[in-house]
């Protein structure tokens, strides 16, 4: 469900967060990035990426899986969500034509 996200502090402690909606899936997690040109300090940051179903992100192929890196906050997060709307209003019929998942094999 796109309506319903936990709170930044869930990301914060390490949890990733993951859904569908209609044949979309989706995960949120948090990472670690380089936050200085050296590479030893690290910032908080959230991972989004989508890909259509039915399998999960371990068994779709690279290429259909789409990857955004938002803000490690509360306004990334925000960010993130939005960004997950925008993937499924803008691409509705290829989240619609979605195989069964006894109809098909898995990509990887």
């Amino acid at each position: 469900m796109l309506d319903a996200f936990p709170i930044y502090h869930w990301f914060h402690n390490g949890n990733p967060y993951s859904g569908a909606e209609g044949g979309m899936r989706y995960v949120i997690t948090p990472i670690k990035v380089p936050s200085d040109e050296s590479g030893k300090k690290k910032r908080e940051a959230l991972c989004a990426e989508v890909w259509p179903g039915p399998w999960s992100i371990e068994h779709t192929a690279e290429e259909k899986i789409e990857t955004q890196l938002f803000d490690g906050d509360q306004a990334g997060l925000d960010k993130a969500v939005a960004w997950l709307h925008e993937r499924y209003t803008a691409e509705a019929d290829r989240w619609a034509d979605i195989p069964s998942i006894l109809d098909c094999e898995p990509d990887r």
